[in-house]
């Protein structure tokens, strides 16, 4: 745990983590804000490079077996994950907004439509507090129910574990 150096997360509350659609239906999110004793743009990238997203972009014991990425605006993404069990995920989603090394918003969409959320939004801040130390605010919004905003706040948090070793590794080399 010695890669990441602050850890703090909003978890889906009814009174900070709802939002009202355009619908008028409430919706939940959640916000993680995470310091990683790492390089900006190693960590940047680490958010839309196949060779690192294959690495840690699958929580706990899944694995990531496909990685398709047309990382510009408007670009879209495709990302393949294996349970330990063998069942296959597939999650899909458009690049909105790309600032090197300071913001990333995507759409998320997992293609078995079996949660009730069918599109989510994900708004990535990066900020390099000092040199060799990156703060991550995460924030992903447009669940429809709180138990799916916890689901996937838990999956996060558990991928941005494995990209703090990744991170520990990747300092160590350099």
């Amino acid at each position: 745990r010695d890669a990441i150096g602050d850890w703090s997360s909003d978890v889906c509350s009814s009174d900070l983590g709802l939002k009202i659609n355009d619908k008028g239906h409430f919706m939940h999110q959640f916000t993680i804000d995470v310091t990683f004793n790492a390089s900006l743009p190693f960590i940047y990238a680490s958010f839309h490079e196949v060779e690192y997203l294959s690495q840690w972009f699958a929580p706990g014991n899944c694995s990531v077996t496909q990685v398709m990425n047309d990382f510009k605006e408007g670009g879209r993404y495709r990302i393949k994950m294996m349970e330990p069990n063998g069942v296959e995920m597939s999650l899909t989603g458009e690049y909105v907004t790309l600032l090197a090394n300071e913001q990333l918003v995507f759409s998320w969409a997992w293609e078995d439509n079996l949660e009730d959320s069918v599109m989510t939004s994900v708004n990535i801040h990066f900020n390099e507090v000092e040199e060799g130390h990156v703060n991550v605010v995460l924030e992903q919004s447009g669940f429809m129910t709180q138990e799916e905003c916890q689901q996937h706040e838990y999956a996060w948090m558990s991928c941005l574990e494995k990209l703090a070793v990744l991170a520990s590794k990747q300092k160590a080399l350099s």
